[in-house]
């Protein structure tokens, strides 16, 4: 397959050439002096600083997919090159294991998806006992974190930024000692090789859930599954798996974390009143009609599935207003936090999932931060409303 022009040097280079150059010395310029008033900003709450790194990430969200970066980090030679983490590999499940079943092996079959090996990674609180052989200790708890990034980017390596969300529930938590982050496999679409579709990334971290219980000791109960953005998908679909399928040994998670969760893929909310259209000047994705949300995400996620399933696929789509019928949707979930921005493209998928979870009977704790961008907690200049949400996430955690 020919390969788009921006992705093939010299074009490529000389595109990020201009890219890095133009933006800048012209358009932050232009950006700083068309925000100086208040009353051009996006939210006229915002600081200047927070308006031009807004319109830095329009200008970034595209990229990726339009020169062809890949989220690359090779897996450490040792734990030396970590700082206040641990790497595991996690094996991958057995095609004969007991959690291998239900609708995601159904999924898996189709796709062609194998289970595989799975890089992890041990964030661990400075100062914590946590033990040598990592094995849980007596009524510990921990968290299960999906990184999120349309689910073809990203990475849960300790030097990624995503990596600041573990860190931040660390701080902020007084009984959390210590995360396991997924390093998934990530998907991959036309004009690259297609690659590990649903549900290879659900498929690693039922392996990390399965190595977590099994292998090092904890609780379901004292498990929190955790998950940002693509990750929050993954992470609704790792919980709706383990609560349909009455798994030996393998019991639902005590809690769940959604965190600016992607959780209609079929995008069909598209009323002037939607958040799609709403807060389409507040987000941190791109304007442009050809950089829309998640686009090559969904296509790389769905892979050799209809695009009709991102609207009738409860695995993919849990809060699609397509999916037929509601009732007991959630019935069996675990008590959930959901956290989104209030200025963000897809608060819809949290505002409706907390509604659906709340009418089958499942405790729900909804914290909207009027003035936050897609995914806030990951970066570090969000402030003060990353720390202060970090903050109610990790009263919610310890109680």
């Amino acid at each position: 397959m020919a390969q788009p022009l921006l992705r093939r040097q010299p074009f490529k280079g000389a595109y990020l050439a201009y890219l890095v150059l133009s933006t800048l010395f012209v358009r932050v310029p232009l950006w700083y002096i068309w925000f100086l008033p208040r009353s051009n900003r996006p939210k006229a709450s915002w600081p200047l600083s927070r308006c031009i790194r807004v319109m830095l990430m329009r200008e970034l969200t595209g990229l990726p997919t339009k020169v062809g970066l890949r989220s690359t980090h090779d897996v450490p030679k040792s734990d030396s090159e970590l700082k206040d983490a641990k790497f595991v590999w996690v094996e991958g499940l057995p095609e004969n294991a007991d959690a291998f079943c239900g609708e995601v092996r159904k999924a898996a079959e189709t796709a062609g998806v194998k289970t595989e090996r799975v890089p992890t990674y041990w964030y661990i609180k400075p100062g914590s006992t946590v033990p040598q052989d990592l094995k849980a200790k007596t009524g510990e708890i921990t968290i299960l974190h999906i990184h999120g990034g349309a689910f073809h980017l990203g990475t849960a390596h300790p030097d990624s930024t995503i990596s600041s969300i573990a860190r931040g529930l660390l701080a902020h938590s007084k009984k959390v000692e210590r995360i396991l982050a997924v390093d998934y496999r990530l998907s991959a679409t036309a004009p690259d090789p297609p690659a590990n579709p649903f549900p290879a990334a659900v498929l690693d971290s039922l392996a990390a859930y399965q190595y977590l219980v099994k292998d090092v000791g904890f609780e379901p109960q004292n498990i929190i599954v955790a998950g940002d953005s693509a990750g929050g998908n993954i992470a609704f679909a790792l919980v709706r798996h383990l609560v349909e399928n009455a798994i030996p040994g393998l019991a639902p998670p005590g809690r769940l974390l959604s965190l600016s969760s992607w959780l209609d893929l079929s995008s069909s909310r598209t009323t002037p009143d939607a958040s799609l259209a709403r807060n389409f000047a507040t987000d941190i994705f791109s304007t442009s009609p050809n950089n829309a949300f998640g686009g090559y995400g969904i296509l790389s996620y769905l892979g050799p599935l209809d695009r009709e399933q991102a609207k009738t696929n409860r695995y993919l789509s849990p809060c699609s207003p397509h999916l037929d019928p509601l009732e007991g949707l959630f019935k069996g979930f675990p008590p959930t936090f959901v956290s989104a921005g209030g200025a963000e493209k897809i608060l819809d998928d949290s505002l409706v999932v907390a509604d659906r979870l709340k009418a089958d009977g499942v405790p729900v704790t909804v914290d909207v931060v009027p003035d936050a961008v897609h995914d806030f907690m990951v970066f570090t200049w969000h402030e003060p409303e990353r720390t202060e949400a970090l903050k109610r996430v990790g009263k919610w955690l310890d109680d």
